[in-house]
């Protein structure tokens, strides 16, 4: 098993960054990644587009559309609850799940002409903003999916299986035994425990179907906000993983060892972040000068 830093070190891989990027020395190597600014340019490219849309006469997706921007990476902004509950309380309520945010109503086209000024007015939001928004958004979102993708596996590889036999055997003293030993210790998941999981509070809820009506378009409800409440056995499950996770030092662990594995990817993609970073940071100022945002 690889020796783990501890989360203050600087690694060599992270030493030679440009002093722009320094900040993948600090214990939020990740928060290089400009996702908020990310989330501004494509709010400002749906605002424009839809505005567009309103004024060929299909006004639906501007009624509906979000009030503020999102940022679409917030995953990447790793923390301890980025790793399971981080008290008894939360691992009662939550368990393994998370609360839903809110998402605006689904707008499903049935009509040929909408497509058409669907896909005309999308083209004129991403020329307005710049003639290089687009490839610049999507190379940007390219690199978060490689930043995120590896974390976890990379994080769970580098604790080793002895770290994860001490969870098992605590987790074992308290009645909880996975279904398949040598799966979990290739997947440390708790899913692995025979126990229902939740991911989303939305999840499992049923879902609006559209009429499917040619030369219609039709428009969902939207969805709000939604507290997740894990039940009794993955609530049981999820406070003896707390405990035992913080019993055995794995929560400490796992995130000194998330940290060194934030700053070798950063490493890693180090030409891309030198490259877009700047490139980001100009679209998203052009993105609020454009819709007028603060």
């Amino acid at each position: 098993m690889s020796a783990l830093l501890p989360v203050g070190a600087c690694s060599s891989a992270t030493a030679d960054l440009p002093a722009d990027l320094a900040a993948a020395k600090s214990d939020q190597p990740f928060s290089l990644f400009l996702g908020e600014e990310l989330g501004q340019i494509d709010y400002a490219q749906l605002k424009v587009r839809n505005k567009c849309l309103a004024k060929a006469g299909y006004p639906q997706n501007l009624n509906t559309m979000l009030e503020q921007p999102r940022n679409p990476f917030r995953h990447l902004l790793i923390t301890a609850r980025s790793f399971g509950p981080t008290s008894a309380e939360e691992a009662k309520r939550v368990g393994f799940g998370r609360d839903s945010l809110s998402a605006p109503p689904s707008v499903i086209s049935f009509d040929p002409s909408y497509d058409k000024a669907y896909d005309r007015c999308t083209d004129i939001a991403w020329k307005e903003l710049s003639d290089d928004a687009k490839k610049v958004y999507y190379g940007y979102f390219d690199l978060g999916n490689n930043l995120s993708q590896p974390l976890s596996p990379t994080v769970n590889e580098r604790m080793g299986d002895t770290a994860w036999r001490k969870l098992l055997s605590c987790l074992g003293d308290k009645g909880h035994r996975p279904q398949n030993e040598q799966e979990f210790l290739q997947n440390p998941n708790p899913g692995f425990f025979g126990v229902p999981v939740g991911v989303d509070a939305n999840e499992g809820r049923d879902r609006w179907k559209p009429k499917q009506v040619p030369g219609t378009i039709e428009v969902g409800p939207a969805v709000p906000a939604a507290p997740y409440h894990a039940g009794p056995a993955e609530s049981a499950l999820a406070l003896a993983w707390f405990e035992c996770r913080r019993a055995t030092g794995i929560d400490k662990k796992q995130l000194e060892t998330a940290v060194q594995v934030q700053r070798e990817l950063v490493a890693k993609y180090e030409s891309s972040f030198i490259e877009l970073n700047p490139q980001v940071t100009r679209l998203a100022k052009q993105a609020a000068q454009l819709i007028g945002a603060p």
